[in-house]
């Protein structure tokens, strides 16, 4: 029998998933003396591969293999060596091979069924159970809807979408002999109740059947997996402090006397990612597992446990201590919430309308102050009751004991909501700093989207501006949320002063945070005394309090607290600011009163309706718009603040007619069409790269033209002079002309000539830090590279792409996916895109939207026809870049260099394309023209060039980072790490991923920046990640001081440093960097070298807080001084001089 693939990875993975995970010749094996002679002498090459390659995943609740058939009575009998009926005739596919005969059944074997009849039996009991298993995609009962005759040996099955797998298997003649030699039961058994896979040599499988493996992987049914952070020969001379060593031998000593796991409990080595691609419902949790309060955290912990777990490095910095269970509530792990959601800033972002007031559907507002409102508001809070409608029939249920006390004290809440005047708290803690028009009748354009008119427009760029810098402070809203908190929430309820200020630190964090953070529910409860509320109680005198109660206890204010600042919190926000992030403060947030971002957005309507073409829709046409098959498109439209002005972005996430955005079936089915096009169109690109002309895709893509063009230059002798041009086109999504794009489209899709094939599949992987990655994409061919078979297809993957260690699964596969259809998808995305702009619908009649994923790919394509007819021989001897819309010519011919500013500055009306020249830079001489009109910046001959956040080297074409972005920014806006139960593991995690981002070959290639230009990058990279490690320190929760757990933030720096050097020499293949003794031109002492100095610029200037670390930096740094060569540390030292470059000085942190 031929060797299996080792795929290591893979055989992991899948043991974190299922209980057992064995090959298919030992499954075989357990079940009795037959299945010992699965193989067997003369049995083809295909089978053989199968049995050898197939791995029989077991789950946690899977049922014991059959002992008996269970399809006697169902199947025909019949010749035991019969063809399948229906099937006479037809070679049976086996992928690689195929029996040249079907071979004798063994007459102990209880086979009554052909491989067709039993695949399309076991496909309706799954499709009858409502089972999600992939041998059932793309199959579902029929209906009265959908009719259509049934699949062959089914009676009410019917197939909507091909399924490559369920076919091949139907067809192959391996698993037809597989059939015989096993029986029904046993193949009923594998295809229904486990999960088979099917390896693929190098590195990766395929599912076969069973639950689809990324369903397996939701955040609440593993555990983290607890791998050390420290690896041998990696570190520098960092030691850790007596307090770390003591802390581990006593993890170490606990761990000695810990009893080893039960033989079926479920593996937790693997931690879950945030899911990349749509939503997928998560799969039933196997028994015995817990769920805890954060997707990744088992839900029991004991407190001992819990201590050891913040005490470990990975983990996070220990000192987090756990008070006594009688008297605070500390980080409540035990406490099964799972179900309670987060509070998260997205949940008040982006919230319309004008009108500064509660809405009159909230529910404190919807409810009366008496005791059957306060019973409904305590449904609502503890119990997760909805709101009843008006007039609908409410269904009463007993309420428990411990609630019904409880009422007095939520009438009294609810009282003091009504009398609460939020209008005159709002003016006092929030005021306007210059007097706003009263609202009134008049309405500006689009018909009142604001809700509050101008007495006079402000379209003046000052009134804009002024209005711009009329936001409030995160200061002056927490005040206003503290002063409401203040007058709703009664003393009683509080229970102390202690637990009131607690909560309202935690609000002042969370008006603080950023864009994409949230406030875990630990850091929500930590230092809240559960003693101090009374009204917990649940009988009066009780004094002394079990486990269980208290822990009933915690779980009951922890409701109350997420319902405070989930429900309350957030619809005080939403209810009177617009919350939004702007385009020059990264992720901060800016509140804006809805009085005045009501006039900001009519301003923006305004200014929108004069630079694109708008047409407004009548009622009949947006009543058949509505009811137009097959559904359209409908954007809505708003405003991000920019230093200048504001800029539309557009929502492309609804379609006409639909209830609900993203999940209704309209928009989920248009949004996969668009997704389609989409893949197609990358597609085309990737097989005719002229299509896109001088576009650039990235910073990869930069790279690769870049050195090609640097090398060629530095071949002549002497060097040229060379001429840089930098152009930005003035609103390219809105001025490109519909008929031109249209064009364009054509050219690329050929609607009438090409047919495509597309795949949806799912890639299930494990990272290098023991966590679950699963990724959903597109797979787009034509019939002539088309890969029918799933092997055939992750064979091209692991050949064409990156595809390393991965589980893949098939989602649905078309194989009809007409160059027509998706053609005429792209002219309704153009000629129908609707925008409802204040009530009103206009239809886009120039231009494309921002929103699309289709955007960028659109203007890329139509710039790259336009440099194809003007430009094609312009990077004669030189180099044409373009990153969407900004432009980049670098040549040594004068000439062409003024042509092709000329051409660009004069418009091309074809494209709609047209200079800005106010981010237009050149580095020659140009004619300005007429005294006082616009010209482009005039740059030095020699100078650091600006390009798309790169300083390019006029004269020797090295390439320096531009942090001029981080100018007068905080470095706490532009990161959020998700903190949850280990923030130091997260921060450790976050820190290396997005200095990974910086490594960027172009900065790092050695073949394209001199040894002092590495040098000066690899610097201002580490001094980035001191300024981001210093503000991921101030957001660790818990107030965990350095100081408790010096050595693991020693180790986060000193990781930092290896990750880097490991990046700098993956980008270097082929040049011996360092050797022994630091020789070499860039050995790895020298990047800790580099990494130790940044660090102590920048933690030295907050000394109080890294006092602990300073000395054990310095002292390594002295350490590395001394092995260092004289020659390689004056170069060191040059290229970190100054200390603080000025591109940090603005920087806010």
């Amino acid at each position: 029998m031929p060797r299996a693939p080792r795929c290591r990875a893979v055989r992991a993975l899948l043991r974190g998933r299922y209980r057992e995970v064995l090959p298919l010749a030992t499954f075989m094996r357990r079940l009795g003396p037959q299945g010992r002679r699965l193989v067997r002498r003369g049995d083809p090459a295909a089978f053989r591969a199968l049995v050898a390659q197939c791995l029989v995943c077991v789950p946690w609740d899977a049922r014991p293999a059959p002992v008996g058939p269970s399809f006697r009575q169902v199947g025909c009998p019949g010749d035991p060596a019969r063809a399948c009926r229906g099937g006479r005739g037809r070679a049976a596919r086996s992928g690689p091979g195929a029996p040249p005969s079907p071979a004798p059944r063994d007459p102990s074997t209880p086979q009554v069924s052909c491989l067709k009849e039993l695949v399309a039996r076991v496909v309706q009991r799954l499709c009858e159970r409502g089972a999600r298993n992939v041998l059932a995609f793309g199959f579902a009962l029929l209906d009265g809807a959908r009719g259509g005759p049934p699949v062959a040996f089914t009676t009410s099955v019917r197939s909507y979408l091909p399924n490559t797998v369920t076919e091949t298997l139907r067809g192959s003649g391996a698993w037809g002999l597989l059939l015989r030699r096993v029986g029904d039961d046993v193949l009923a058994h594998l295809l229904t109740r486990c999960a088979l896979y099917v390896l693929v040599a190098p590195s990766c499988a395929y599912q076969v059947c069973g639950p689809p493996l990324y369903d397996l992987c939701a955040p609440a049914a593993t555990r983290p997996l607890a791998t050390s952070g420290h690896r041998p020969g990696t570190r520098m001379d960092l030691r850790p402090t007596r307090q770390a060593r003591n802390a581990g031998a006593r993890r170490r000593r606990g761990a000695g006397g810990s009893s080893p796991p039960l033989a079926k409990r479920p593996r937790r080595d693997v931690t879950p990612e945030p899911e990349r691609g749509p939503d997928r419902p998560s799969s039933r949790h196997p028994p015995g597992r817990a769920h805890g309060l954060s997707g990744g955290e088992p839900g029991a912990v004991t407190s001992a446990r819990a201590a050891a777990e913040a005490n470990s490095g990975e983990g996070g910095p220990p000192g987090t201590r756990l008070t006594s269970a009688g008297a605070q509530l500390s980080r409540p792990q035990g406490v099964p919430l799972s179900h309670l959601s987060h509070p998260e800033t997205k949940h008040f972002l982006y919230c319309p309308g004008g009108k500064e007031r509660l809405r009159p559907s909230f529910l404190l507002s919807a409810l009366r102050p008496s005791l059957t409102g306060a019973r409904t508001l305590l449904e609502a809070i503890f119990l997760g009751s909805k709101s009843p409608r008006p007039g609908a029939a409410r269904r009463t249920r007993r309420l428990p004991a411990r609630y019904w006390r409880m009422r007095p004290l939520f009438r009294e809440l609810l009282a003091n909501h009504a009398r609460c005047p939020y209008d005159a708290l709002l003016r006092t803690h929030c005021p306007l700093r210059a007097p706003a028009p009263a609202e009134g009748s008049s309405r500006g354009v689009g018909g009142g989207a604001g809700g509050c008119a101008l007495g006079r427009p402000p379209g003046a760029p000052g009134g804009l501006l002024q209005l711009l810098r009329q936001h409030s402070s995160p200061w002056q809203v927490y005040a206003f949320l503290r002063a409401c908190l203040c007058r709703l929430v009664p003393a009683g309820l509080w229970g102390s002063g202690h637990n009131r200020r607690r909560f309202l630190r935690n609000v002042k964090k969370f008006v603080s945070l950023g864009k994409h953070a949230k406030l875990s529910l630990q850091e929500l409860t930590w230092k809240m005394r559960v003693q101090d509320c009374a009204w917990l109680r649940g009988s009066p005198g009780a004094r002394c309090v079990p486990a269980a109660e208290h822990r009933r206890r915690e779980e009951v204010l922890a409701k109350l607290l997420c319902w405070l600042m989930g429900t309350y919190v957030v619809e005080l926000l939403k209810s009177f600011f617009y919350v939004t992030e702007t385009t020059f403060q990264k992720n901060r947030l800016f509140f804006y009163r809805k009085r005045i971002w009501s006039q900001l957005q009519s301003i923006g309507i305004r200014q929108h309706f004069n630079s694109v073409h708008l047409r407004e829709l009548s009622e009949a046409e947006v009543r058949r718009h509505q009811e137009a098959r097959p559904t359209l498109l409908t954007s809505k439209l708003r405003f991000l603040p920019k230093p200048s002005g504001l800029r539309p972005i557009v929502n492309m996430d609804y379609v006409v007619g639909a209830r609900t955005f993203r999940r209704d079936k309209k928009v989920r089915h248009l949004t996969s069409q668009v997704k389609n096009l989409f893949s197609v169109l990358n597609y085309e690109r990737a097989r005719r790269p002229s299509l896109l002309g001088a576009s650039v895709l990235g910073m990869d893509d930069i790279h690769r033209v870049w050195r090609s063009f640097v090398l060629r230059v530095r071949a002549q002798d002497p060097a040229p002079q060379l001429y840089f041009v930098k152009v930005d086109v003035t609103g390219a999504y809105d001025a490109l002309p519909q008929d031109k794009l249209v064009e364009v489209i054509a050219n690329v899709i050929r609607p009438q000539e090409n047919t495509y094939c597309v795949r949806h599949y799912a890639v299930v992987q494990r990272t290098a830090q023991g966590h679950v990655r699963k990724s959903f994409k597109r797979h787009v061919s034509t019939f002539v590279d088309l890969q029918p078979y799933m092997r055939q297809f992750v064979e091209h993957l692991q050949e064409t792409s990156s595809l390393r260690d991965a589980v893949v699964i098939e989602q649905s596969s078309s194989l009809n996916e007409t160059g027509h259809s998706l053609f005429h998808l792209f002219l309704r995305l153009v000629h129908n895109h609707v925008i409802r702009i204040g009530g009103k619908s206009y239809v886009q009649c120039q231009g494309i939207p921002q929103g699309s994923i289709l955007s960028t790919l659109l203007c890329s394509l139509c710039y790259g026809d336009m440099e194809s007819r003007l430009f094609s021989g312009i990077q004669q001897d030189g180099v044409l870049l373009r990153l969407v819309d900004d432009f980049l010519l670098v040549t040594p011919h004068l000439a062409q260099a003024q042509a092709f500013l000329r051409t660009l500055v004069s418009g091309v009306p074809e494209y709609g394309c047209t200079a800005n020249l106010q981010k237009t830079a050149v580095n020659f001489p140009v004619d300005t023209g007429a005294p006082g009109s616009a010209a482009p910046l005039q740059l030095p001959a020699h100078c650091l060039f600006p390009w798309c956040g790169l300083l390019l080297d006029t004269r020797t074409l090295e390439v320096f980072c531009d942090y001029s972005s981080y100018a007068q920014t905080s470095i706490r806006s532009s990161l959020t790490f998700s903190q949850g139960t280990r923030p130091g593991r997260n921060m450790r995690r976050k820190l290396l991923a997005v200095m990974r981002l910086k490594c960027c070959a172009v900065f790092l290639d050695l073949q394209v920046n001199s040894i002092h230009t590495v040098y000066t990058n690899i610097y201002k990279i580490f001094l980035l990640q001191a300024y981001r490690f210093h503000a991921c320190v101030l957001q660790f929760p818990f107030n965990q001081p350095v100081r408790k757990n010096p050595s693991f933030f020693l180790r986060v720096i000193a990781d930092t440093a290896s990750r880097c050097y490991s990046l700098l020499k993956a980008k270097n293949t082929g040049l011996s960097l360092g050797a022994k003794g630091a020789s070499g031109p860039f050995p790895s002492e020298a990047a800790r070298w580099l990494c130790l100095h940044a660090f102590l610029l920048k933690l030295a200037r907050h000394s109080s807080t890294y006092r602990c670390l300073l000395g054990p930096l310095r002292a390594a740094k002295a350490q590395l001084r001394r092995q260092l060569p004289r020659a390689t540390l004056d170069a060191l030292e040059a290229a970190a001089s100054p200390g603080l470059p000025a591109d940090f000085r603005t920087i806010l942190d």
